[in-house]
C-alpha cells in the first residue's frame, strides 16, 4: 500500500472517530435534556408537588431509612417483583435559591452511577447529573436490593433547612 492511501485513510478514520464522537455526546446532550428539569418556584409549590408524590406510595416504607442511611429490605413474601423501568428523583433544593429538580433515569443508565460494587453510597449518586444540597448525605443502598424489592419508594427525606428528596422506581 502506498504512503498518500495509509494517509488518506487514516484520514478518513479520523473523520470517522470523531464524527461518532460528536453524534455520542449530541445523543448525551439530548437525552439528559428530555430526562432533568431544574425549574425555580416558590416552597410552598415545590412541597405540594412533593406531596401529591408522597400521596402515590401512602402506606408504603421507603427502601432506605434516612435515620440508619441503610437500605431495610422487607421480604416480598416470595412473590417475584416487576422489573425495574426507570428511576426517579424529585428534589427540592434550598441552596442558592429554591429550585425543584425532577429527573428520570433508565436503570443502565443509573448504574453507571452506583460503584463497581453495584451501591449507591451517597444521596448524591440518585441525582444523576446534579447538585444538590442532598450530595453528600450517605446511605448504604445496592442494585440488588432495589431489584428484590422491584417498583416504589426509594427514599423520602427532609432537611430541616426545608429541602426535600423524594426517590423511587418503576
Amino acid at each position: 500500500m502506498r504512503e498518500d492511501e495509509i494517509s488518506k485513510r487514516s484520514l478518513l478514520l479520523g473523520i470517522g472517530v470523531c464524527a461518532g464522537l460528536l453524534l455520542l455526546c449530541g445523543g448525551v446532550a439530548v437525552y439528559v435534556k428530555q430526562h432533568h428539569d431544574s425549574v425555580r418556584i416558590s416552597p410552598e409549590v415545590a412541597a405540594a408537588e412533593i406531596q401529591q408524590i408522597r400521596t402515590r406510595f401512602a402506606g408504603q416504607k421507603p427502601l432506605v431509612d434516612m435515620d440508619a442511611h441503610d437500605a431495610a429490605f422487607e421480604p416480598t413474601g416470595g412473590a417475584s417483583p416487576a422489573p425495574i423501568r426507570s428511576f426517579h428523583t424529585v428534589i427540592f433544593d434550598t441552596r442558592g435559591g429554591p429550585r425543584l429538580v425532577k429527573l428520570t433515569a433508565p436503570p443502565c443508565f443509573a448504574r453507571l452511577f452506583a460503584h463497581r460494587d453495584g451501591r449507591f453510597r451517597w444521596l448524591g449518586e440518585l441525582t444523576f447529573l446534579d447538585d444538590t444540597e442532598f450530595d453528600p448525605e450517605p446511605i448504604q443502598l445496592s442494585f440488588d436490593d432495589i431489584r428484590r424489592r422491584g417498583p416504589g419508594l426509594l427514599v423520602d427525606y427532609r432537611h430541616a433547612s426545608g429541602g426535600q428528596f423524594i426517590a423511587w422506581v418503576e
